[in-house]
């Protein structure tokens, strides 16, 4: 069994075990809150900190961070002198929003009543300090990941979910009750933070306030966080145009993407993370390690992708239909989670690629394929989300990303089995074809939840029949 198989595989049991949280998380606020303004202005509030977490501290920090500490002979004062710089940073982002809060509802709902604006600015407040925590958590889940250390860092963000879940169920205890999940977030990404420190340790990690050794480190920063950015936009554009398509839009795209992100967390990021030290770390096998990365991403995200497009009013029904969350908004959200569906694939090669450019201190290939990504994303948006209401933002979205993978292949040619990809396609037909047969005779949630175990069986035994040897070695992995 290979490094990466074993690595990969151990990250995305540990974010399985996240993202599962996350639905729990999800199904209550969505029993609790439906798609309305006071869940439309909780998912802005807390898109900001998201933001700048993706863009600011997971992203262009863990890309410039990894290789440059792998390589440093005073590894401890570089990571010190990154916490000290990027920390003065985090803190002044986070007391301007909360003198100015008014800047977040500005940027991301423009288009919301004011009612709306003034209830995403007070909940800014409140969730901005997140920011803080997520860039110390950044910093340490990257020292870790350096060491080979991959579960417990990816299985620490159940934290934050737990911490939203809490304020969720107290929430008539706050008024306004949106109030109690926005607290919960911060909470649990303080949570996320602290669970770090002791495995940070005892790879070696302490530290000193230091300014030293980050020169060259700002110099990969700067164009990877220009990257994720740029990337992060489509955010604001995504919510900007949603917020124009009527109440409940932000809500019911946001609902869907939450579920869209649990095989992209669990399959697509474990790739990416998981090839960027490994590269670093054995550059000679670099070329082999890319090209395994993608052959397993592609093994796991293709019938995911097809398993979502199938069955996305029977899962939208099962987690969320219940409480405030109405039959009408099923319909809106699997249509959304059914579009969304289709860049599953694509973003995981698309991540997968740019972290093995950022292996090499290249950040300038992956910027640009994020830029196409962009534009392509800005123009539908408004073509796709105008013609096709909010479903139409989902579907430019897949679109963008599949425009930035052609361009990452182009310049990575990368080797790609394309037997092997395309058994894996004969292999999701196959379960594809089986589970919706098999959905036109029950209409319960149960049976919801037996055709998901269904699919994978069968997807397994497809595996097998096609000779796909992926299957056996994550059984093998599984089994010990």
């Amino acid at each position: 069994m290979t490094k990466m198989m074993k690595y990969g595989v151990l990250f995305a049991i540990a974010t399985l075990i996240s993202r599962s949280t996350g639905l729990i998380r999800d199904v209550l606020l969505a029993h609790e809150f439906g798609a309305g303004i006071e869940f439309d202005a909780y998912v802005v509030a807390i898109s900001f900190p998201f933001l700048l977490r993706r863009a600011f501290a997971e992203g262009a920090m863990t890309s410039a961070f990894v290789p440059l500490y792998n390589e440093k002979n005073k590894s401890n004062e570089f990571a010190s002198a990154v916490i000290t710089t990027l920390g003065i940073v985090t803190v002044s982002l986070t007391l301007l929003i909360e003198v100015f809060p008014k800047i977040v509802p500005t940027l991301l709902s423009s288009g919301a009543d004011r009612k709306a604006q003034d209830l995403t600015a007070m909940l800014s407040r409140i969730s901005m300090p997140f920011i803080v925590f997520i860039f110390l958590w950044a910093v340490l889940y990257a020292i870790q990941n350096s060491h080979n250390k991959f579960f417990l860092p990816a299985v620490s963000p159940t934290l934050m979910n737990i911490g939203v879940i809490a304020g969720t169920l107290l929430a008539r205890v706050f008024d306004p009750p949106i109030l109690g999940p926005t607290l919960g977030f911060t909470v649990g990404g303080l949570l996320m933070f602290v669970s770090l420190i002791p495995g940070s340790r005892k790879v070696g990690f302490s530290y000193r306030p230091s300014f030293n050794g980050v020169e060259e480190f700002f110099k990969l920063f700067f164009p990877a966080l220009l990257a994720m950015t740029v990337s992060e936009f489509n955010v604001l554009i995504d919510v900007n145009v949603a917020s124009m398509l009527g109440p409940g839009s932000v809500s019911a795209m946001q609902y869907a993407n939450r579920f869209y992100q649990l095989p992209f967390g669990v399959f697509g990021v474990a790739m990416a993370t998981v090839v960027l030290p490994m590269m670093v770390n054995e550059s000679d096998r670099s070329q082999v390690h890319l090209s395994e990365s993608i052959k397993l991403s592609l093994f796991l995200t293709i019938p995911s992708m097809f398993g979502l497009m199938a069955l996305s009013r029977r899962l939208i029904i099962l987690v969320y239909q219940h409480g405030a969350f109405t039959y009408q908004d099923t319909i809106i959200t699997s249509k959304v989670l059914f579009y969304y569906s289709l860049g599953l694939p694509l973003y995981s090669i698309m991540a997968v690629i740019s972290r093995g450019f950022h292996a090499k201190k290249d950040m300038k290939t992956p910027f640009k394929a994020t830029l196409i990504s962009f534009v392509v994303n800005a123009v539908l948006d408004f073509v796709l989300g105008f013609a096709f209401n909010v479903s139409g933002i989902a579907l430019a979205t897949s679109i963008a990303g599949l425009s930035g993978m052609i361009y990452l292949i182009y310049k990575a040619r990368p080797k790609i089995n394309l037997v092997h990809l395309s058994k894996v396609i004969g292999a999701s037909i196959v379960m594809i074809s089986v589970i919706s047969l098999l959905s036109l005779s029950n209409d319960s949630r149960f049976f919801t939840i037996l055709l998901v175990l269904i699919g994978i069986f069968v997807y397994a035994i497809a595996c097998k029949i096609f000779k796909i040897p992926e299957i056996g070695e994550i059984l093998k992995l599984v089994r010990r």
